[in-house]
């Protein structure tokens, strides 16, 4: 393995270090067609890229009317919600999640390119709507490109760093909730700040049962702040910085005392009392210059959860919880135009990461050096075949406890343009995910650090078809993924019932599905998207309940999912109406194969531009006000009730 390492090492810089006489070719104009760049680190149209993706536009996400980055994410094909809290809140290490294709802590986020992520976690919630120029996402393993942690998927969100316009804008809604935000800026500099709250308390979870009472959780003051600096130092520098905190108050109240309780406990008492904060700084400093790109990166993450406990003995027994998580480094590549039909990207990346834990005052530390060396090759055979061939050694040193991993993984696709209009796919790519230092080292009163975990290694196939043709836009894919060693988080609910616990394993997972999406830009008035996903998710559990190992395949998250939107134009007025509906459900490891009732997610937006320099919108979220489970743990939590949002937009 060391040899491989090497040997990817060496081929890379001595790529990079070869003369950058051959010039590349200059960059494409597609026109109106979506431009991916994610998928293959390069400018391709979208109909061009071997995988399934999706491409959605600042314009799309203001006629959406949405507030975050999760808002926009959770509305399209072959995603699936996981939400905790109103309002995409956060419940400390508990954050929303993106599962792309039914592969839960698979998907790599990432902000213009770069890691946004800590421990295997990402707050979106919490990146404003106004804040993002396009979202990318790239559904299918990307781990060749773009390294451990992007099994599932990738999402990248690029961000705004310059305005057309300053502006100024306030919203008012029911359930207490506001929103205000000022974005001002010129052809080089931007600065966008947003500010919102969901104040009125609300239930957000199913009764918890204890051996003396029934409990539930109510969520109050979820409140969201996102400031991001962008800007040009040069023509060839770009820097960003992105600060974003999430703060929600969860106040646990019984709701019923069991047969044969005597204690002093009654309904209506507050059992439980939380405060869950979460802070994020990224910083980027972006160098491009024709077929170089270098890219410099700091993200700081902290956690905080801070409350008391009185377990029914009115002593009000405190809790506190905090997390530091701490990367940086850069990512490093060149393109060069080898001849008039074969091009290469080559590559390194180096990146610092640490981890700080402490559970009432008592520390956990951990950190390690995470290094890849990747190249990717791509050949026109003629005008009708493309093939792209990719592979990455990556490896880590200096880890606590000499917990190294070392992992060498290839890809290849190939397109076939069929006529204009249509294009088939093949690809083929190897995966793997490091576990991180919190499933590794981290322990709570319900919780075992396990530091012997397996890094989940798998392949992805996929067999798709993309179509674009006048104002209509299709896509199919058939896909397959297989992971060996997945790390999953399991309960043992049979040790002690009165106090389960839970720890992260290392099991089986498999998904085989079959995905098609239609996109209409009709005429002037209308436009619509629809799409469906058929898929079996599943994990093998290691059930030793009767003393004797009994290996079984077990339904977990999603199997079915609808999804639509339909937007109108008409002079001054814009409405859209967006939609997913997930069914099938079924229970992440810890329940297992324990069906769970279908979500529907809707929203509308109304937008009314009186003239170029005002603008009012109202915003509805959960249009039908249902109650919806958004959670695919052990554990039932609810979604918000509708809200309604009067917003109001000034340009000077």
């Amino acid at each position: 393995m060391k040899n491989k390492k090497y040997l990817s090492m060496a081929l890379a810089l001595a790529v990079m270090a070869t003369s950058s006489s051959v010039l590349a070719a200059d960059v494409a104009d597609f026109g109106d067609e979506d431009v991916v760049v994610t998928a293959t680190r390069t400018e391709k149209k979208d109909v061009d890229v071997a995988a399934g993706t999706e491409v959605v536009t600042a314009e799309k996400i203001k006629e959406m009317g949405v507030n975050s980055a999760t808002d926009v994410l959770k509305y399209l094909n072959g995603i699936q919600y996981d939400s905790l809290s109103a309002a995409n809140g956060n419940m400390g290490t508990m954050t929303n999640d993106v599962i792309v294709r039914g592969y839960k802590d698979g998907t790599l986020v990432m902000i213009n390119g770069t890691p946004m992520e800590y421990r295997g976690n990402y707050d979106l919630g919490s990146i404003a709507a106004e804040n993002i120029e396009r979202i990318e996402v790239i559904k299918g393993n990307g781990s060749v490109l773009y390294g451990s942690k992007a099994i599932g998927g990738v999402v990248n969100i690029i961000l705004k760093k310059n305005t057309d316009a300053n502006s100024v804008f306030v919203g008012l809604g029911n359930r207490s909730s506001y929103k205000y935000g000022v974005n001002v800026g010129d052809d080089k500099w931007r600065i966008g700040y947003t500010k919102s709250m969901i104040g009125k308390k609300h239930d957000v979870s199913s009764p918890a049962i204890s051996s003396k009472a029934e409990l539930r959780y109510y969520s109050y003051d979820a409140s969201k702040e996102n400031l991001s600096i962008a800007g040009s130092l040069s023509p060839v520098w770009d820097v960003y910085y992105n600060f974003s905190e999430n703060m929600s108050y969860h106040d646990r109240y019984i709701t019923d005392t069991l047969a044969g309780y005597t204690g002093k406990a009654k309904v209506g008492d507050r059992y439980q009392s939380r405060r869950f904060n979460t802070i994020n700084h990224n910083m980027q400093a972006i160098f491009h210059d024709n077929d170089w790109k270098i890219s410099l990166f700091n993200n700081i993450n902290f956690i905080e959860n801070k409350g008391w406990t009185d377990k029914f003995k009115y002593e009000g027994t405190p809790y506190h919880t905090k997390e530091k998580n701490n990367s940086y480094g850069l990512d490093a590549q060149k393109k060069w135009q080898l001849n008039g039909a074969t091009s290469l990207i080559a590559g390194l990346s180096g990146e610092r990461e640490g981890y700080n834990s402490y559970i009432n005052e008592k520390p956990k530390t951990a950190a390690r050096n995470i290094w890849a060396a990747f190249t990717q090759v791509e050949h026109d055979f003629d005008s009708k075949n493309n093939v792209i061939f990719g592979a990455r050694e990556t490896w880590t040193t200096g880890a606590t406890k000499n917990m190294n991993y070392s992992n060498f993984s290839m890809s290849g696709s190939w397109v076939h343009k069929m006529n204009a209009e249509n294009n088939l796919y093949l690809s083929v790519a190897q995966s793997f995910k490091m576990p991180t230092y919190s499933e590794m080292y981290k322990e709570s009163d319900y919780g075992i650090p396990n530091p012997d975990l397996k890094p989940a290694k798998g392949i992805n196939y996929e067999l798709g078809w993309k179509q674009n043709r006048g104002s209509h836009t299709w896509k199919a894919a058939l896909f397959h993924l297989d992971v060996k060693d997945n790390i999953t988080a399991t309960y043992d609910k049979d040790t002690d019932p009165e106090n389960p616990v839970w720890q992260y394993t290392n099991v089986d997972f498999r998904n085989t599905g079959i995905e098609l999406s239609c996109k209409i830009d009709g005429n002037d008035k209308w436009s619509y998207n629809y799409g469906i996903i058929w898929q079996h998710p599943q994990s093998k559990s290691n059930d030793d309940k009767k003393g004797a190992m009994m290996n079984k395949w077990e339904n977990v998250y999603g199997r079915l999912q609808l999804d639509g939107g339909i937007g109108y134009k008409f002079k001054k007025f814009k409405t859209n109406l967006n939609f997913t509906y997930m069914c099938s459900r079924y229970q992440s490891q810890s329940k297992q194969n324990e069906p769970v009732k279908p979500y529907l997610l809707s929203s509308l937006n109304f937008i009314y531009t009186p003239d170029n320099r005002n603008e009012l919108s109202l915003m509805i979220d959960n249009l039908l006000s249902r109650r919806d489970r958004t959670s695919n743990s052990s554990s039932d939590y609810y979604c918000a009730p509708m809200t309604v949002m009067l917003n109001f937009t000034y340009k000077f």
